[in-house]
């Protein structure tokens, strides 16, 4: 009877120890394999991503369609002040083309603000006229053999109507527009790389024209 007792108490001790040998196993397995925590680096570089934006050169922030539909025309003149009669020619001209506002990315400059914020300093938009030669055209022509509709008349005409659609786009809004897309546009930009709201864009904008003047 005593032998009996003795061999089970001995049988739980054997399992006691060999219950707290895994337990102390486990413990170093999970300290091997989960190691204290580290501080979290950042999964992107902002300053590797603006990189890769600026590969682009360029980027059309804003556009604007026009057509323009005028008459022009002119009449022989003496002296440059007395008009010669029946010499008067005109013709009806349709200009349409587009007007983008571009951002030159090529002359962009960045700097990290913290470490989910980038200030990016970019040249002002420009206009870039861009004639739609499929449309435009003579709608009606007036010619006269004594004061014949020249080749320059319709040069001249053009850029006229490139002037004034310049003009007009610039009274629009469109160059401000141009740099509020542009920002939106890198925000967006960054939130597909770095995850939405992981990183704040600051655009600084620039007058190109005002640094060639100071040097």
């Amino acid at each position: 009877m005593h032998g009996k007792t003795f061999a089970i108490r001995k049988s739980v001790v054997f399992a006691l120890v060999g219950g707290l040998l895994l337990g102390s196993g486990g413990v170093l397995l999970l300290q091997w394999y989960n190691p204290k925590d580290v501080p979290e680096t950042p999964a992107f570089s902002m300053t590797t991503i603006m990189s890769r934006i600026v590969d682009r050169n360029e980027m059309v922030a804003a556009s604007q369609d026009y057509t323009i539909v005028e008459k022009a025309g002119d009449q022989n003149k003496l002296f440059d002040f007395i008009e010669i009669p029946f010499t008067q020619n005109s013709f009806w001209y349709r200009y349409s083309g587009t007007i983008e506002a571009t951002v030159d990315l090529s002359t962009a400059k960045w700097s990290e603000k913290g470490e989910t914020s980038i200030v990016v300093t970019l040249s002002e938009p420009t206009l870039q006229n861009v004639p739609n030669m499929k449309v435009s055209g003579v709608l009606e022509e007036r010619n006269n053999i004594l004061n014949p509709i020249h080749v320059e008349d319709v040069d001249a005409f053009q850029r006229d109507c490139i002037a004034k659609s310049d003009q007009q786009a610039k009274e629009s809004g469109l160059l401000e527009q141009a740099k509020e897309n542009a920002q939106a546009n890198l925000q967006s930009m960054f939130d597909v790389a770095c995850g939405k709201d992981a990183c704040k864009v600051e655009v600084e904008w620039v007058d190109p024209t005002a640094e060639v003047k100071s040097e």
